[in-house]
């Protein structure tokens, strides 16, 4: 293993390398700082290669993007509140979270392929996130990663898989882990399967020994979300992770039920809750796949 480190103004973070020569492969995590499920897979990767050695290829993880961010346990770094996940490719002459955008970005620039690691909601299910309607390679890699569903991203620019997709043509995509709740809390459970699922894609491309465990996602559109203006009593009546139809019962609100307007994926569900505020998210799903 190889360790280096960058600065981008008061914010380092480093980056441990294995191996050499291609396949080159890097994972990212930390880029919003509180999502610490995703930092924790990066960390148990690293020690898993350091007892594993690469087959061929290379594999390079910046566990911590964003130490600053990450040191608040706080999305945004603190010295500018930028989100750092919009401003990619950043600029060296910005503010510190420009800067650092733009040193991760030139750091990434000759991997073949790029997962970073996010957090979603604790509500949800954990998913691959790409733009894969726009590129053979981040389709292809969509398929290495062994997770249920795969979700067509909105393509929202400065988001670091993004602009590596679109203007270096680089197989790139996001693993969204449901977090824990509480501050620097991490979803164990979703954090090892989520190391499988790198293990795998390394299995895939002949740099770990032994034969892919899991299976290819299914593809899946955009996300859709559902909210209410009403207040009052929510109880959910549908399932995560299962396949709705349009008018299916999704759960009742004040004792009238709330369909689903199409058919899709059920991502995430709001529990049994009390509504007392005037903008209610009840659920999120995904329709059937881009082409």
């Amino acid at each position: 293993m190889r360790v280096s480190s960058a600065a981008a103004g008061e914010n380092t973070y480093s980056a441990c390398d294995f191996g050499s020569g291609h396949p080159q492969i890097c994972i990212t995590a930390g880029i919003h700082g509180d999502e610490v499920s995703g930092i924790y897979t990066a960390q148990r990767l690293i020690a898993y290669l350091k007892t594993h050695p690469l087959l061929r290829g290379s594999v390079r993880v910046i566990s911590i993007v964003n130490q600053a961010a990450y040191a608040a346990q706080s999305r945004r770094d603190p010295a500018d509140n930028e989100d750092l996940n919009r401003i990619f490719p950043g600029d060296p002459g910005g503010s510190p979270s420009f800067r650092l955008a733009r040193s991760v970005y030139d750091e990434t620039e000759d991997a073949a392929m790029m997962v970073d690691l996010h957090c979603c909601g604790g509500h949800g299910l954990p998913y691959v996130l790409s733009v894969y309607s726009e590129s053979d390679n981040t389709r292809s890699l969509v398929s290495s990663l062994s997770l249920p569903v795969a979700i067509h991203s909105q393509g929202t620019g400065g988001q670091l898989f993004v602009e590596a997709g679109r203007r270096r043509n680089q197989a790139a995509c996001i693993i969204e882990l449901p977090s824990a709740f509480g501050r620097g809390a991490i979803n164990l459970p979703l954090a090892e399967q989520c190391l499988d699922v790198l293990l795998d894609l390394l299995r895939s491309q002949g740099m770990l020994p032994g034969e892919r465990q899991g299976k290819s996602p299914v593809l899946l559109g955009k996300l859709q979300d559902r909210e209410t203006p009403q207040q009052g009593l929510w109880l959910p009546k549908a399932q995560k992770g299962t396949w709705v139809d349009r008018g299916m019962a999704a759960g009742e609100l004040n004792g009238e039920r709330i369909c689903f307007e199409s058919e899709g994926f059920l991502m995430s569900l709001r529990p049994a809750a009390f509504l007392l505020d005037d903008e209610n998210w009840l659920y999120t799903f995904a329709p059937k796949g881009l082409r």
